[in-house]
Protein backbone atom coordinates (compact mmCIF):
# COMPACT_ATOMS: atom_id res chain seq x y z
CA UNK A 1 0.00 0.00 0.00
CA UNK A 2 1.29 3.68 -1.04
CA UNK A 3 2.46 5.33 2.19
CA UNK A 4 1.09 8.76 0.78
CA UNK A 5 -2.03 7.43 0.07
CA UNK A 6 -2.17 5.70 3.19
CA UNK A 7 -1.37 9.36 5.13
CA UNK A 8 -3.44 11.32 2.48
CA UNK A 9 -6.28 9.06 3.45
CA UNK A 10 -5.95 9.12 6.90
CA UNK A 11 -5.15 13.41 6.17
CA UNK A 12 -8.56 13.55 4.81
CA UNK A 13 -10.78 12.05 7.78
CA UNK A 14 -9.00 13.23 10.65
CA UNK A 15 -7.31 16.21 9.88
CA UNK A 16 -10.70 17.86 8.60
CA UNK A 17 -12.09 16.40 11.89
CA UNK A 18 -8.90 17.91 13.70
CA UNK A 19 -9.46 21.22 11.53
CA UNK A 20 -13.30 21.36 11.59
CA UNK A 21 -13.44 21.17 15.38
CA UNK A 22 -10.70 24.09 15.64
CA UNK A 23 -12.73 26.32 13.28
CA UNK A 24 -15.71 25.81 15.21
CA UNK A 25 -14.20 26.44 18.69
CA UNK A 26 -12.13 29.19 17.38
CA UNK A 27 -15.70 31.17 15.90
CA UNK A 28 -17.56 30.19 19.28
CA UNK A 29 -14.45 32.26 21.57
CA UNK A 30 -15.00 34.96 18.62
CA UNK A 31 -17.68 35.37 19.04
CA UNK A 32 -18.73 35.03 22.93
CA UNK A 33 -15.12 37.51 23.34
CA UNK A 34 -16.89 40.10 20.82
CA UNK A 35 -20.22 40.08 22.29
CA UNK A 36 -18.59 40.86 25.69
CA UNK A 37 -15.84 43.62 24.11
CA UNK A 38 -18.96 45.35 22.05
CA UNK A 39 -21.10 45.19 25.16
CA UNK A 40 -18.46 46.36 27.60
CA UNK A 41 -17.69 49.23 24.56
CA UNK A 42 -21.56 50.24 24.02
CA UNK A 43 -21.91 50.43 27.65
CA UNK A 44 -18.74 52.90 28.23
CA UNK A 45 -19.90 54.81 25.75
CA UNK A 46 -23.52 55.22 26.90
CA UNK A 47 -21.79 56.10 30.49
CA UNK A 48 -19.86 58.69 29.31
CA UNK A 49 -22.78 60.48 27.49
CA UNK A 50 -24.63 59.99 30.55
CA UNK A 51 -22.37 61.32 32.88
CA UNK A 52 -21.70 64.43 30.14
CA UNK A 53 -25.39 65.06 30.54
CA UNK A 54 -25.50 64.78 34.16
CA UNK A 55 -22.65 67.53 34.20
CA UNK A 56 -24.15 69.77 31.56
CA UNK A 57 -27.47 69.10 33.55
CA UNK A 58 -25.95 70.45 36.89
CA UNK A 59 -24.28 73.25 35.65
CA UNK A 60 -27.72 74.64 34.51
CA UNK A 61 -29.03 74.23 37.82
CA UNK A 62 -28.21 77.18 39.72
CA UNK A 63 -29.27 79.39 36.83
CA UNK A 64 -33.03 77.51 37.00
CA UNK A 65 -33.07 77.79 40.42
CA UNK A 66 -32.37 80.98 40.97
CA UNK A 67 -34.11 82.25 37.45
CA UNK A 68 -31.78 85.10 37.44
CA UNK A 69 -31.59 84.70 33.29
CA UNK A 70 -34.10 82.76 32.47
CA UNK A 71 -35.66 85.78 30.71
CA UNK A 72 -32.50 86.46 29.07
CA UNK A 73 -33.60 84.11 26.52
CA UNK A 74 -30.48 84.73 24.19
CA UNK A 75 -27.76 83.77 26.79
CA UNK A 76 -29.79 80.06 27.32
CA UNK A 77 -29.39 80.11 23.36
CA UNK A 78 -26.13 80.55 23.22
CA UNK A 79 -25.52 77.92 25.83
CA UNK A 80 -27.37 75.90 23.70
CA UNK A 81 -25.44 77.16 20.75
CA UNK A 82 -22.08 75.82 22.58
CA UNK A 83 -23.09 72.49 23.60
CA UNK A 84 -24.40 71.62 19.94
CA UNK A 85 -20.94 73.01 18.65
CA UNK A 86 -19.40 69.35 20.12
CA UNK A 87 -18.97 67.04 17.24
CA UNK A 88 -21.05 64.46 18.96
CA UNK A 89 -23.88 66.65 19.51
CA UNK A 90 -26.77 66.98 16.97
CA UNK A 91 -29.16 68.73 19.03
CA UNK A 92 -29.77 70.52 22.24
CA UNK A 93 -33.12 71.96 23.70
CA UNK A 94 -33.88 73.24 27.16
CA UNK A 95 -37.20 72.65 28.84
CA UNK A 96 -38.86 74.85 31.84
CA UNK A 97 -40.22 73.23 35.09
CA UNK A 98 -43.47 73.88 33.01
CA UNK A 99 -43.12 71.94 30.28
CA UNK A 100 -42.24 74.80 27.98
CA UNK A 101 -39.09 75.30 25.73
CA UNK A 102 -36.87 77.90 26.71
CA UNK A 103 -33.54 77.11 24.41
CA UNK A 104 -33.10 75.08 21.20
CA UNK A 105 -30.22 73.66 18.46
CA UNK A 106 -29.25 71.99 16.12
CA UNK A 107 -26.71 71.08 13.33
CA UNK A 108 -28.14 71.41 10.03
CA UNK A 109 -28.58 68.28 8.07
CA UNK A 110 -29.35 66.84 11.54
CA UNK A 111 -32.84 66.04 10.42
CA UNK A 112 -31.51 63.55 7.67
CA UNK A 113 -30.22 61.48 10.22
CA UNK A 114 -33.25 61.55 12.54
CA UNK A 115 -33.03 57.85 12.67
CA UNK A 116 -29.33 57.70 13.81
CA UNK A 117 -29.71 60.34 16.78
CA UNK A 118 -29.95 59.15 19.99
CA UNK A 119 -32.11 61.36 22.46
CA UNK A 120 -30.98 61.49 25.73
CA UNK A 121 -33.15 63.28 28.94
CA UNK A 122 -31.55 64.63 32.06
CA UNK A 123 -33.52 66.35 34.69
CA UNK A 124 -32.14 69.53 35.94
CA UNK A 125 -33.34 69.45 39.71
CA UNK A 126 -32.78 72.16 42.96
CA UNK A 127 -30.28 71.80 45.77
CA UNK A 128 -33.56 69.97 47.25
CA UNK A 129 -33.96 67.33 44.49
CA UNK A 130 -36.51 69.28 43.11
CA UNK A 131 -37.38 69.39 39.40
CA UNK A 132 -37.09 72.62 38.27
CA UNK A 133 -36.28 71.65 34.40
CA UNK A 134 -35.03 69.54 31.89
CA UNK A 135 -32.19 68.99 29.26
CA UNK A 136 -32.83 67.07 26.06
CA UNK A 137 -29.54 66.00 23.72
CA UNK A 138 -29.41 64.28 20.71
CA UNK A 139 -25.92 62.33 20.36
CA UNK A 140 -24.98 61.17 16.36
CA UNK A 141 -24.14 58.09 15.97
CA UNK A 142 -21.47 58.52 13.55
CA UNK A 143 -18.90 58.48 15.69
CA UNK A 144 -20.43 55.56 18.09
CA UNK A 145 -21.00 53.38 14.50
CA UNK A 146 -17.19 54.27 13.75
CA UNK A 147 -15.78 53.06 17.07
CA UNK A 148 -17.66 49.99 16.88
CA UNK A 149 -16.81 49.46 13.25
CA UNK A 150 -12.99 49.58 14.06
CA UNK A 151 -13.64 47.24 17.45
CA UNK A 152 -15.67 44.49 14.67
CA UNK A 153 -12.76 44.68 12.32
CA UNK A 154 -10.00 44.05 14.89
CA UNK A 155 -12.19 41.10 16.26
CA UNK A 156 -12.20 39.92 12.90
CA UNK A 157 -8.64 40.20 12.36
CA UNK A 158 -7.63 38.70 14.97
CA UNK A 159 -9.82 35.41 14.73
CA UNK A 160 -8.69 35.45 10.89
CA UNK A 161 -5.22 34.99 12.77
CA UNK A 162 -6.01 32.41 15.27
CA UNK A 163 -7.93 30.30 12.70
CA UNK A 164 -4.74 30.52 10.37
CA UNK A 165 -2.56 29.53 13.25
CA UNK A 166 -4.85 26.96 14.24
CA UNK A 167 -5.10 25.45 10.94
CA UNK A 168 -1.00 25.46 10.75
CA UNK A 169 -0.60 23.77 14.60
CA UNK A 170 -3.72 21.36 13.56
CA UNK A 171 -1.91 20.03 10.43
CA UNK A 172 1.12 19.41 12.48
CA UNK A 173 0.07 17.75 15.25
CA UNK A 174 -1.99 15.48 12.94
CA UNK A 175 0.90 15.01 11.13
CA UNK A 176 3.13 13.57 13.84
CA UNK A 177 0.08 12.19 15.29
CA UNK A 178 -0.91 9.80 12.39
CA UNK A 179 2.63 8.54 11.26
CA UNK A 180 2.53 5.86 14.11
CA UNK A 181 -1.57 5.36 13.54
CA UNK A 182 0.20 4.37 9.83
CA UNK A 183 2.52 1.78 11.17
CA UNK A 184 0.14 0.27 12.89
CA UNK A 185 -2.65 0.56 10.27
CA UNK A 186 0.09 -1.28 7.63
CA UNK A 187 1.28 -4.10 10.77
CA UNK A 188 -2.85 -4.50 10.89
CA UNK A 189 -2.99 -5.01 7.04
CA UNK A 190 -0.16 -7.44 6.80
CA UNK A 191 -1.61 -9.31 9.36
CA UNK A 192 -4.69 -9.79 7.61
CA UNK A 193 -2.39 -11.23 4.78
CA UNK A 194 -1.51 -13.46 7.12
CA UNK A 195 1.71 -11.60 7.73
CA UNK A 196 2.14 -12.91 11.50
CA UNK A 197 5.83 -11.21 12.24
CA UNK A 198 4.57 -7.62 12.23
CA UNK A 199 6.32 -5.57 15.24
CA UNK A 200 5.99 -1.80 15.40
CA UNK A 201 8.47 0.29 15.79
CA UNK A 202 6.69 3.23 18.25
CA UNK A 203 8.72 5.39 20.86
CA UNK A 204 6.61 8.05 22.04
CA UNK A 205 5.54 7.59 25.41
CA UNK A 206 2.01 8.00 25.22
CA UNK A 207 -1.47 6.64 24.92
CA UNK A 208 -0.09 5.80 21.02
CA UNK A 209 2.89 4.05 22.53
CA UNK A 210 1.16 1.88 24.84
CA UNK A 211 -0.73 0.83 21.95
CA UNK A 212 2.00 -0.27 19.89
CA UNK A 213 3.50 -2.19 22.92
CA UNK A 214 0.01 -3.48 23.58
CA UNK A 215 -0.34 -4.38 19.63
CA UNK A 216 3.17 -5.81 19.16
CA UNK A 217 2.43 -7.82 22.58
CA UNK A 218 -1.15 -8.90 20.98
CA UNK A 219 0.95 -10.03 17.68
CA UNK A 220 3.37 -12.80 19.91
CA UNK A 221 0.20 -14.09 21.77
CA UNK A 222 -1.54 -14.64 18.39
CA UNK A 223 1.48 -15.71 16.83
CA UNK A 224 1.89 -18.45 19.95
CA UNK A 225 -1.75 -19.02 20.01
CA UNK A 226 -2.19 -20.14 16.17
CA UNK A 227 0.68 -22.43 16.49
CA UNK A 228 -1.04 -24.06 19.58
CA UNK A 229 -4.27 -23.94 17.40
CA UNK A 230 -2.15 -26.18 14.70
CA UNK A 231 -0.85 -27.53 17.27
CA UNK A 232 -4.38 -28.91 19.03
CA UNK A 233 -5.93 -29.33 15.39
CA UNK A 234 -3.58 -31.93 14.33
CA UNK A 235 -4.17 -33.59 17.63
CA UNK A 236 -7.70 -33.37 17.37
CA UNK A 237 -7.77 -34.69 13.74
CA UNK A 238 -5.98 -37.29 14.90
CA UNK A 239 -8.75 -38.25 17.66
CA UNK A 240 -11.38 -37.72 15.20
CA UNK A 241 -9.75 -40.30 12.94
CA UNK A 242 -9.72 -42.56 16.07
CA UNK A 243 -13.50 -41.91 16.76
CA UNK A 244 -14.55 -42.73 13.04
CA UNK A 245 -12.75 -45.64 13.06
CA UNK A 246 -14.34 -46.81 16.68
CA UNK A 247 -17.89 -45.44 15.45
CA UNK A 248 -17.46 -47.93 12.71
CA UNK A 249 -16.97 -50.52 14.74
CA UNK A 250 -19.75 -49.82 16.72
CA UNK A 251 -21.63 -49.56 13.84
CA UNK A 252 -21.29 -52.53 12.69
CA UNK A 253 -21.40 -54.42 16.14
CA UNK A 254 -24.99 -52.37 16.60
CA UNK A 255 -25.78 -53.54 12.80
CA UNK A 256 -25.31 -57.03 14.45
CA UNK A 257 -26.95 -56.48 17.76
CA UNK A 258 -29.90 -54.66 15.52
CA UNK A 259 -30.20 -58.22 13.67
CA UNK A 260 -30.40 -60.30 16.93
CA UNK A 261 -32.90 -58.06 18.05
CA UNK A 262 -35.25 -58.61 15.32
CA UNK A 263 -34.27 -62.22 15.48
CA UNK A 264 -35.29 -61.93 19.71
CA UNK A 265 -38.01 -59.78 18.56
CA UNK A 266 -39.74 -62.55 16.52
CA UNK A 267 -39.15 -65.23 19.03
CA UNK A 268 -40.90 -63.27 21.74
CA UNK A 269 -44.11 -62.56 19.17
CA UNK A 270 -43.77 -66.43 18.43
CA UNK A 271 -43.56 -67.05 22.38
CA UNK A 272 -46.41 -64.21 23.12
CA UNK A 273 -48.96 -66.13 20.86
CA UNK A 274 -47.96 -69.28 22.05
CA UNK A 275 -49.02 -67.51 25.89
CA UNK A 276 -52.20 -65.76 24.56
CA UNK A 277 -53.26 -69.17 22.83
CA UNK A 278 -52.04 -71.18 25.97
CA UNK A 279 -54.10 -68.65 27.95
CA UNK A 280 -56.90 -68.51 25.90
CA UNK A 281 -57.42 -72.32 26.21
CA UNK A 282 -56.93 -72.05 29.75
CA UNK A 283 -59.51 -69.41 29.66
CA UNK A 284 -61.78 -72.30 27.81
CA UNK A 285 -61.08 -75.23 29.96
CA UNK A 286 -61.72 -72.86 33.13
CA UNK A 287 -65.08 -72.27 31.64
CA UNK A 288 -65.96 -75.94 30.48
CA UNK A 289 -64.29 -77.13 33.54
CA UNK A 290 -66.70 -74.95 35.85
CA UNK A 291 -69.68 -75.21 33.72
CA UNK A 292 -69.21 -79.39 33.82
CA UNK A 293 -68.94 -79.54 37.67
CA UNK A 294 -71.50 -77.03 38.37
CA UNK A 295 -74.03 -79.51 37.42
CA UNK A 296 -72.76 -82.19 39.35
CA UNK A 297 -71.84 -79.68 42.32
CA UNK A 298 -75.72 -78.51 42.44
CA UNK A 299 -77.01 -82.77 42.22
CA UNK A 300 -74.40 -82.90 45.47
CA UNK A 301 -75.69 -79.66 47.42
CA UNK A 302 -79.55 -80.54 46.25
CA UNK A 303 -79.14 -83.94 47.73
CA UNK A 304 -77.08 -83.01 51.12
CA UNK A 305 -79.91 -80.03 51.43
CA UNK A 306 -82.62 -82.86 51.22
CA UNK A 307 -80.69 -85.31 53.74
CA UNK A 308 -80.15 -82.69 56.52
CA UNK A 309 -83.66 -80.99 55.83
CA UNK A 310 -84.58 -84.97 56.89
CA UNK A 311 -87.79 -84.59 54.97
CA UNK A 312 -86.85 -87.85 53.93
CA UNK A 313 -85.93 -89.24 57.60
CA UNK A 314 -83.99 -88.79 60.27
CA UNK A 315 -79.78 -88.07 59.92
CA UNK A 316 -78.20 -90.26 62.57
CA UNK A 317 -76.22 -87.79 64.24
CA UNK A 318 -72.80 -89.25 63.95
CA UNK A 319 -73.16 -88.83 60.21
CA UNK A 320 -74.51 -85.35 60.60
CA UNK A 321 -71.34 -83.28 61.25
CA UNK A 322 -70.03 -85.11 58.10
CA UNK A 323 -73.22 -84.01 55.78
CA UNK A 324 -72.61 -80.02 56.76
CA UNK A 325 -68.77 -80.74 56.14
CA UNK A 326 -69.26 -82.01 52.74
CA UNK A 327 -72.02 -78.79 52.06
CA UNK A 328 -69.30 -76.51 53.15
CA UNK A 329 -67.02 -77.66 50.93
CA UNK A 330 -69.52 -77.98 47.79
CA UNK A 331 -70.56 -74.41 48.28
CA UNK A 332 -67.09 -73.29 48.41
CA UNK A 333 -66.17 -75.56 45.17
CA UNK A 334 -68.85 -73.64 43.48
CA UNK A 335 -68.31 -70.54 44.63
CA UNK A 336 -64.77 -70.94 43.32
CA UNK A 337 -65.90 -72.23 40.24
CA UNK A 338 -68.13 -69.27 40.07
CA UNK A 339 -65.54 -66.65 40.55
CA UNK A 340 -63.51 -68.80 37.69
CA UNK A 341 -66.01 -68.26 35.39
CA UNK A 342 -66.47 -64.84 36.18
CA UNK A 343 -62.74 -64.08 35.59
CA UNK A 344 -62.80 -65.84 32.10
CA UNK A 345 -65.57 -64.26 30.75
CA UNK A 346 -64.47 -60.57 31.81
CA UNK A 347 -60.57 -61.39 30.33
CA UNK A 348 -62.02 -62.72 27.25
CA UNK A 349 -63.64 -59.41 26.93
CA UNK A 350 -67.74 -60.59 26.52
CA UNK A 351 -68.51 -58.78 30.20
CA UNK A 352 -71.82 -57.62 28.69
CA UNK A 353 -73.19 -54.86 31.79
CA UNK A 354 -77.22 -53.90 31.75
CA UNK A 355 -76.85 -50.64 33.49
CA UNK A 356 -79.67 -49.47 35.50
CA UNK A 357 -80.37 -46.60 38.42
CA UNK A 358 -80.13 -48.13 41.97
CA UNK A 359 -81.08 -46.79 44.83
CA UNK A 360 -78.19 -48.33 47.68
CA UNK A 361 -80.23 -47.48 50.49
CA UNK A 362 -82.88 -50.24 49.27
CA UNK A 363 -79.86 -52.40 48.42
CA UNK A 364 -77.31 -52.46 50.95
CA UNK A 365 -79.75 -53.94 53.64
CA UNK A 366 -80.11 -57.56 51.94
CA UNK A 367 -76.32 -57.42 50.98
CA UNK A 368 -75.51 -57.45 54.86
CA UNK A 369 -78.17 -60.08 55.85
CA UNK A 370 -77.23 -62.41 53.02
CA UNK A 371 -73.35 -62.64 54.36
CA UNK A 372 -73.75 -61.08 57.93
CA UNK A 373 -71.64 -64.17 60.50
CA UNK A 374 -74.12 -65.26 63.36
CA UNK A 375 -71.28 -66.72 65.04
CA UNK A 376 -69.47 -63.03 65.47
CA UNK A 377 -70.76 -60.02 67.57
CA UNK A 378 -70.31 -57.14 64.98
CA UNK A 379 -71.13 -53.57 65.21
CA UNK A 380 -72.29 -52.48 61.49
CA UNK A 381 -73.37 -48.67 60.87
CA UNK A 382 -74.58 -47.89 57.46
CA UNK A 383 -74.42 -44.03 56.40
CA UNK A 384 -75.94 -43.83 53.28
CA UNK A 385 -77.98 -40.72 51.98
CA UNK A 386 -81.70 -41.72 50.66
CA UNK A 387 -81.57 -40.27 47.29
CA UNK A 388 -78.12 -41.91 46.61
CA UNK A 389 -78.57 -43.39 43.15
CA UNK A 390 -75.97 -45.34 41.12
CA UNK A 391 -76.26 -46.45 37.69
CA UNK A 392 -74.82 -49.73 37.31
CA UNK A 393 -75.27 -53.78 36.24
CA UNK A 394 -77.32 -54.91 39.23
CA UNK A 395 -75.71 -58.50 39.47
CA UNK A 396 -72.56 -56.68 39.15
CA UNK A 397 -73.15 -54.54 42.24
CA UNK A 398 -74.51 -57.40 44.18
CA UNK A 399 -71.13 -59.53 43.55
CA UNK A 400 -69.00 -56.20 44.23
CA UNK A 401 -70.67 -55.63 47.77
CA UNK A 402 -70.22 -59.05 49.00
CA UNK A 403 -67.06 -59.57 48.07
CA UNK A 404 -65.95 -56.09 49.79
CA UNK A 405 -68.31 -57.03 52.56
CA UNK A 406 -67.33 -61.01 53.13
CA UNK A 407 -63.72 -60.00 53.24
CA UNK A 408 -64.57 -57.32 55.74
CA UNK A 409 -66.61 -60.13 58.12
CA UNK A 410 -63.74 -62.29 57.64
CA UNK A 411 -61.25 -60.53 58.82
CA UNK A 412 -62.70 -58.41 61.84
CA UNK A 413 -62.54 -60.59 65.35
CA UNK A 414 -65.39 -60.81 67.46
CA UNK A 415 -66.85 -57.29 68.92
CA UNK A 416 -65.83 -55.47 65.88
CA UNK A 417 -67.20 -52.64 63.79
CA UNK A 418 -67.91 -52.59 59.81
CA UNK A 419 -68.52 -48.99 58.56
CA UNK A 420 -70.57 -48.58 55.05
CA UNK A 421 -70.13 -44.69 53.67
CA UNK A 422 -71.38 -43.42 50.25
CA UNK A 423 -71.44 -40.07 49.81
CA UNK A 424 -72.04 -37.61 46.14
CA UNK A 425 -68.37 -36.89 44.59
CA UNK A 426 -69.39 -34.31 41.16
CA UNK A 427 -70.37 -36.87 38.54
CA UNK A 428 -69.76 -39.71 40.37
CA UNK A 429 -70.45 -42.34 44.00
CA UNK A 430 -67.55 -42.37 46.60
CA UNK A 431 -68.19 -45.50 48.44
CA UNK A 432 -66.26 -46.67 51.37
CA UNK A 433 -66.25 -50.10 53.57
CA UNK A 434 -64.20 -49.76 56.77
CA UNK A 435 -63.21 -52.44 59.21
CA UNK A 436 -61.60 -52.84 62.31
CA UNK A 437 -59.71 -56.55 61.40
CA UNK A 438 -56.27 -57.67 61.33
CA UNK A 439 -55.47 -55.01 58.45
CA UNK A 440 -52.83 -55.72 55.75
CA UNK A 441 -49.08 -55.40 55.69
CA UNK A 442 -47.54 -52.32 53.64
CA UNK A 443 -46.12 -55.07 51.67
CA UNK A 444 -48.85 -56.66 50.43
CA UNK A 445 -51.08 -53.43 49.80
CA UNK A 446 -50.13 -53.30 46.10
CA UNK A 447 -50.46 -57.50 46.06
CA UNK A 448 -54.11 -58.02 46.79
CA UNK A 449 -55.88 -57.08 43.38
CA UNK A 450 -53.67 -59.50 41.68
CA UNK A 451 -55.46 -63.11 40.71
CA UNK A 452 -55.41 -65.66 42.96
CA UNK A 453 -53.29 -64.08 45.95
CA UNK A 454 -53.84 -63.97 49.55
CA UNK A 455 -53.24 -61.96 52.77
CA UNK A 456 -51.58 -64.34 55.09
CA UNK A 457 -51.16 -67.18 52.35
CA UNK A 458 -54.61 -68.39 52.78
CA UNK A 459 -55.01 -68.75 56.36
CA UNK A 460 -58.20 -67.30 56.47
CA UNK A 461 -59.45 -69.55 53.12
CA UNK A 462 -60.58 -67.63 50.40
CA UNK A 463 -59.82 -68.82 46.27
CA UNK A 464 -57.88 -65.31 45.92
CA UNK A 465 -59.95 -63.78 43.12
CA UNK A 466 -62.62 -61.79 44.66
CA UNK A 467 -60.78 -58.38 44.83
CA UNK A 468 -59.05 -59.03 41.33
CA UNK A 469 -62.83 -59.62 39.92
CA UNK A 470 -64.14 -56.90 42.07
CA UNK A 471 -61.31 -54.45 40.33
CA UNK A 472 -61.88 -55.70 36.66
CA UNK A 473 -65.64 -55.08 37.47
CA UNK A 474 -65.41 -51.59 39.00
CA UNK A 475 -62.75 -50.34 35.99
CA UNK A 476 -65.63 -51.98 33.41
CA UNK A 477 -67.99 -49.55 34.63
CA UNK A 478 -65.54 -46.46 34.80
CA UNK A 479 -64.83 -46.32 38.08
CA UNK A 480 -61.63 -46.54 40.45
CA UNK A 481 -60.57 -49.10 43.52
CA UNK A 482 -57.93 -48.24 46.65
CA UNK A 483 -57.40 -49.61 50.49
CA UNK A 484 -56.18 -47.79 52.41
CA UNK A 485 -54.83 -49.97 55.96
CA UNK A 486 -53.01 -50.25 58.89
CA UNK A 487 -51.63 -53.36 60.43
CA UNK A 488 -53.63 -54.49 63.26
CA UNK A 489 -56.08 -51.45 63.10
CA UNK A 490 -58.38 -52.47 59.85
CA UNK A 491 -58.56 -51.53 56.74
CA UNK A 492 -60.91 -49.30 54.35
CA UNK A 493 -61.67 -50.30 50.98
CA UNK A 494 -62.78 -46.85 48.31
CA UNK A 495 -64.37 -47.42 45.10
CA UNK A 496 -66.20 -45.36 43.07
CA UNK A 497 -69.21 -46.05 40.65
CA UNK A 498 -71.00 -43.86 38.14
CA UNK A 499 -74.19 -41.85 39.69
CA UNK A 500 -77.10 -41.89 37.71
CA UNK A 501 -78.06 -37.95 36.57
CA UNK A 502 -80.97 -36.69 35.46
CA UNK A 503 -80.65 -34.95 31.70
CA UNK A 504 -81.97 -31.88 32.11
CA UNK A 505 -80.23 -30.11 34.39
CA UNK A 506 -77.91 -32.86 35.41
CA UNK A 507 -78.63 -33.25 39.29
CA UNK A 508 -78.90 -36.64 41.19
CA UNK A 509 -81.83 -38.32 40.97
CA UNK A 510 -83.41 -38.57 44.25
CA UNK A 511 -86.38 -40.83 43.46
CA UNK A 512 -86.28 -44.36 40.94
Amino acid sequence: MNPFKSFFRFRASLTFKFILAMFILVLICSAAFGYFFLARRMTLIQSHRENYVKSLANAFGPLFEYGGDLSQRSFLQRQVEIIVSDEQIARCSLFGQQGERLAHSEKRGSLSQANRIYTVHKPIRSREGEIIGTLQLGFTAGQMDLQMAELRRDILLVTLGVIAVGVLLTIIFTRVLLRPIEKLAAATEGMTRGEWDQNVDVRSRDEIGDLANAFNEMTLQLKESRSNLEKKVEERTRQLEDKIRELSEARMSTLKTLEDLQSAKGELERVNRELKEMDETKMKFIGIASHELKTPLTAIKSNIDFILSEKGGNVPEYLTSYLHTIRRNTNRIRATMDHMLDLAWIKSGRLLLRREPILLSEVIGEYINQIKPVEKNLSIQVDIPEGLCVYVDRTWLHDIFINLLSNAFKFTGDGGRISIVASQRKNEILHAIQDTGIGIPEDQMEKIFDEFYQVEMGKHGGTGLGLAITKRVIEEHGGAIWVESQLGKGSTFFFTLPSFMENENEQPLQTR
